[in-house]
């Protein structure tokens, strides 16, 4: 399965795109998403085009095309640095020899007024926004690489998206500021039109992009076909949610609609079929129950509330254990046992011990503040506090030890941080190899059964070689057929065995569906073009269409004469390419390798295959050629008939056949010396004329089904 990669701002295709895209390719995704999970044929990496992670994808997979989604689409203001993410990612196509890529634009880049230059017959394009002309540059950077790096780039400028639920495109964004309470603020007037693209539809027209071969590099408008403008947009909005509030910020030059585009229809065969401003009620409702209640419900603003109060909670509870450490010196003060136990410095110790340094240090001068006001109470002034050195030492101890605790506790925390982030990282980097990994492996097993099970693949070619490796001439007549009519997926094949004289050539087999209407015989004056082509040694093509001469033909040679003549009568539209007469010939040179060398042993072992001085074969290889036409009688593609002759002299019998027998009959004797003759490719209703030269050479016969 081929790969597509998926790359920009990945957060406006939702779970539904992604898996109709899924199932004509192996969809990788690479950016920020809020998807998550496993999906089948979808690999996502929450990588960005500027991370050292998006080469290796190029390396993992070999991608067919690769989709960047620009920032300015369905209404955006472009990525941060969108133009160098791009130029990676052509950058990396280049490298990896991508076969196409897609980006998809907006149809702002077309809000301009073109007008007379500086000089005179130069043309100054002046854009409506800074957004149009930055989405403008963006095409034309495009088309520059396609220039220079000879790739094939699709620019499509799209109207606005919008799928059942996804709050990052236009539609979505309408609807929250709708279920907020908020204003809606549309960017043109309400005269304006408005389309907008189903996701659904554009996920075909990726798919169509993507798998044709025979385009050619070109900018579209793509639009749905429909005419709505954005003051229906608004009644619709209206009517869902009375009491909505729409304005519209009335910039000039908006874009024209561009309806129903009949060249993305004749290229890729793309026909927009959902009608978004019909659906927009449903989207509405989905949009509320789907995604508006999961993130404002009561459990997710409890939620909310319980994390943004974790930071107050530590600060309430130096607060609430402050006045516990202090009620308990207060409480114990009389007692002789906690002259030797300090509560203040117990707690310090806790806190810079649980919190760190700065709760530690906030800790000790909470206890600071309190000692002055006990020394107060006690009568100790501010002077005397500061002059008598020994007074100083608690507030150094709490100080030193809040420090102390807090920074063995903050550097110990740090560690556990830094540990959890390299554990982090080393997981996110050991995830991205595993599945670029398994990627690899699907990859790599996806191109084995793609090679294996290929029409001319090596595999197939050595399987061939195997299935033509025989003895026998007619073996190889069958086989033959059959490995061509596999191969080159064609069920109108025959081979004709041509005499000695060139003149005529006999029908040796064809496929099923020609047995009933192909020439058993046929004369070479009558296709003189066909035979004196394949006699120069090349493969014959019917570039004329003539009906009476085969589509393809190829000859088979020994000696400089054509042996064996191949030929093709139909083919489908698809095989009138260079590379199905290539894949006809080599075919064909492997049926005539075996061939040549099933005849060479046949002249080697003549002797072993026919009684001295006759034509007339063995027992044994009449038993092997009476096998054979049974089988491809059975198989639909050759017929035969068997005789026996109530004379048993040899010499006789093959004296008087010997110019009456076609070159491809056998005359063979069995074990108990009875003579047969075997008529190849002869239906008995046309027996008739055979059996009345047989008669006048004063030769009796009787049908037989077999040789035992």
């Amino acid at each position: 399965m081929a790969s597509i990669l998926i790359c920009g701002n990945t957060m406006l295709f939702t779970r539904e795109i992604l898996q109709k895209m899924a199932g004509n390719f192996q969809v990788v995704v690479a950016g920020e998403t809020n998807l998550s999970g496993k999906y089948r044929n979808v690999k996502i990496y929450h990588i960005s085009p500027m991370e050292k992670q998006f080469t290796r994808l190029f390396d993992v997979y070999n991608f067919r095309a690769v989709c960047f989604i620009s920032g300015y689409v369905d209404g955006g203001n472009g990525l941060f640095g969108e133009n160098q993410i791009l130029e990676r990612v052509m950058l990396e196509c280049g490298r990896s020899r991508t076969e196409k890529l897609i980006v998809l634009s907006s149809v702002d880049s077309q809000n301009c007024i073109s007008g007379p230059g500086e000089t005179q017959g130069e043309t100054q394009k002046e854009y409506s926004s800074v957004r149009s002309f930055s989405a403008a540059q963006m095409e034309e950077m495009c088309r520059y690489f396609t220039e220079k790096n000879k790739m094939k780039t699709i620019i499509l400028r799209l109207p606005y998206l919008t799928g059942k639920v996804n709050d990052k495109n236009f539609l979505g964004r309408v609807f929250w500021k709708i279920y907020e309470k908020e204003e809606v603020m549309f960017p043109y007037r309400s005269s304006d039109p408005a389309d907008f693209l189903s996701l659904k539809d554009l996920a075909g027209l990726l798919a169509q992009i993507a798998e044709e071969t025979e385009d050619t590099p070109g900018s579209y408008d793509v639009g749905s076909g429909a005419r709505y403008t954005y003051g229906e947009l608004e009644q619709v909005l209206k009517q869902l949610a009375p009491g909505c509030r729409i304005s519209y910020e009335k910039q000039s030059g908006a874009p024209e609609a561009a309806g129903y585009s009949m060249e993305l229809r004749e290229k890729y065969g793309f026909i927009p079929m959902d009608n978004i401003m019909e659906n927009i009620g449903t989207y509405y409702r989905s949009f509320l129950r789907e995604t508006a209640r999961e993130r404002r419900g009561l459990p997710g603003k409890i939620l909310e509330t319980v994390r943004a109060g974790r930071g107050v909670l530590k600060y309430l509870e130096l607060l609430a254990l402050f006045l516990i450490a202090e009620a308990v010196c207060l409480l114990t003060s009389d007692s002789i046992y906690f002259d030797l136990v300090d509560i203040r410095l117990l707690y310090v110790v806790a806190m810079g011990t649980i919190y760190g340094m700065r709760m530690g240090l906030l800790a000790a001068g909470l206890e600071c503040v309190a000692l002055v006001h006990q020394y107060a109470l006690a009568g100790v002034g501010g002077t005397l506090l500061f002059y008598n050195i020994q007074n100083w030492i608690p507030f150094a101890a709490y100080l030193m030890v809040g420090s102390i605790t807090g920074y063995v506790s903050s550097k110990n925390a740090d560690a556990v941080k830094f540990e959890k982030e390299q554990y982090a990282l080393l997981r996110k980097k050991y995830l991205f190899l595993s599945d670029a990994y398994h990627g690899a492996v699907e990859n790599k097993g996806e191109l084995k059964r793609q090679i294996l099970g290929f029409q001319d693949s090596f595999g197939k070619i050595f399987d061939a070689v195997q299935r033509l490796d025989s003895e026998l001439p007619e073996s190889i007549f069958f086989s033959g057929l059959k490995v061509l009519e596999e191969i080159l997926e064609n069920e109108t094949i025959s081979i004709y065995t041509l005499d000695a004289s060139q003149k005529y050539g006999r029908l040796a087999v064809c496929s099923s569906r020609l047995v009933s209407r192909q020439a058993k015989s046929i004369r070479m004056d009558s296709c003189r073009e066909v035979y004196e082509t394949v006699k120069s040694q090349k493969v014959w093509k019917n570039e004329e269409l003539r009906a009476d001469l085969p589509m393809y033909a190829c000859g088979i040679m020994k000696e400089n004469k054509v042996a064996l003549l191949i030929t093709i009568k139909e083919a489908k539209t698809g095989q009138y390419t260079m590379r199905y007469m290539n894949v006809f010939q080599i075919l064909c040179g492997l049926v005539q390798t075996s061939f040549l060398r099933a005849m060479e042993y046949e002249e080697l072992k003549e002797n072993q295959i026919y009684y001295p001085g006759t034509n007339i074969v063995y027992p044994d290889r009449l038993r092997q050629m009476t096998a054979i036409q049974k089988e491809m009688k059975k198989a639909g593609v050759a017929d035969y008939m068997l005789i026996r002759f109530d004379e048993t002299d040899k010499k006789l019998v093959d004296e008087r056949l010997r110019d009456i027998i076609r070159a491809n009959d056998v005359v063979g004797m069995d074990e108990a010396g009875n003579i047969y003759l075997l008529l190849v490719q002869m239906p008995q209703e046309k027996f008739q004329v055979v059996g009345e030269r047989l008669k006048a050479r004063g030769l009796t016969w009787h049908l037989d089904a077999s040789v035992e």
